[in-house]
């Protein structure tokens, strides 16, 4: 195999464009060595969960065509598809925020139909693991020194993760004997992780995330609104140009195009018999607490800044 191009890749992992000789493919690799729990793990879980849902979707889903080792590395090829750009990018070129909510709530549908039935307690289980861990460990790190934040932001991070401490425990209280219902999902719906066809029109969702606690179809919704509303990719992009404050979240720069798609996309949901506004900002406000491990490895200033976020959008939640 011949590297063409390599893209933007998930967290610990490389993600390459690699040609056979006839044709192209996209090659995710992780290390066999570095790190396993977050990279070696969640990319062999990773591969089931694109077999799933291919077996379900297989019209909007890619399909893992082989697995492989490479030295260090082991790896998954799935097809290139030509032409394809990922929503988030598609947005702010122009294309049709309307149609493009219209075609996600189409998919969510569709996922939410393939049903797993209901179960009591998996959003305090997921309370527990995505919310009320990270912030335990960002506890630990700041109290024992080895957060590195500016002087003037310690006793503020404190704080703030003290008081979410608190908050997550009284909403696991809240959940314990909550039923939901779960079905079919992605994992890791953000706007980059749906390619979109400006040809065709269609949709094509890559990196699921399988180790979810509660297989509710509110986590995808809430990690499109963590990409528009909350803007994380172009956040993310801003922090590593300019010099930010934890504190300050900068949703007033977020582009125009992602704030009227998560618009379009609430007006849509709102039709939708398993939406749950409640749920919704839990679920949201949980995206910005679960990524600061995964933070930790390479921007535990980035890291500390969507926690605090996480914890501003825990706190507007009534318990």
């Amino acid at each position: 195999m011949d590297i063409v191009k390599e893209l933007k890749g998930g967290s610990l992992s490389r993600t390459l464009v690699v040609s056979d000789g006839a044709r192209l493919l996209v090659r995710k690799l992780i290390s066999r060595t570095h790190n396993r729990e977050y990279g070696l793990v969640r990319w062999q879980s990773q591969i089931r969960k694109l077999q799933l849902l291919n077996r379900f979707l297989p019209h909007s889903s890619a399909f893992v065509e082989r697995v492989g080792e490479h030295g260090d590395y082991l790896f998954y090829d799935i097809p290139y598809l030509d032409q394809a750009i990922n929503c988030y990018q598609s947005l702010l070129l122009g294309e049709s925020a309307a149609l493009i909510a219209e075609r996600i709530v189409e998919l969510l549908r569709n996922m939410a139909s393939i049903s797993y039935g209901s179960v009591t307690g998996s959003i305090a289980v997921y309370i527990c693991e995505e919310v009320l861990s990270p912030l335990l460990l960002a506890s630990e790190l700041i109290d024992t020194g080895r957060l590195q934040l500016l002087e003037s932001e310690q006793v503020l991070f404190r704080d703030a993760v003290h008081n979410g401490i608190s908050k997550a425990r009284r909403l696991i209280d809240l959940y314990r004997d909550v039923s939901i219902s779960e079905s079919l999902t992605h994992g890791n719906l953000t706007l980059e992780n749906i390619l979109w066809s400006p040809l065709s029109k269609q949709l094509t969702i890559i990196d699921p995330y399988a180790e979810t606690y509660c297989e509710t179809i509110i986590g995808d919704v809430s990690q499109l609104y963590q990409s528009s509303l909350s803007g994380y990719e172009y956040i993310t992009e801003l922090f590593e140009s300019v010099p930010f404050t934890i504190d300050e979240y900068p949703c007033k720069k977020i582009p125009d195009p992602l704030i009227r798609f998560s618009e379009h996309l609430a007006r849509l949901l709102e039709k939708e018999e398993w939406y749950s506004r409640a749920h919704l900002q839990l679920f949201r406000a949980s995206q910005f607490t679960r990524m600061f491990p995964f933070k930790l490895e390479s921007r535990p200033r980035h890291g500390a800044a969507f926690m605090m976020h996480g914890i501003n959008l825990i706190s507007s939640i009534s318990c």
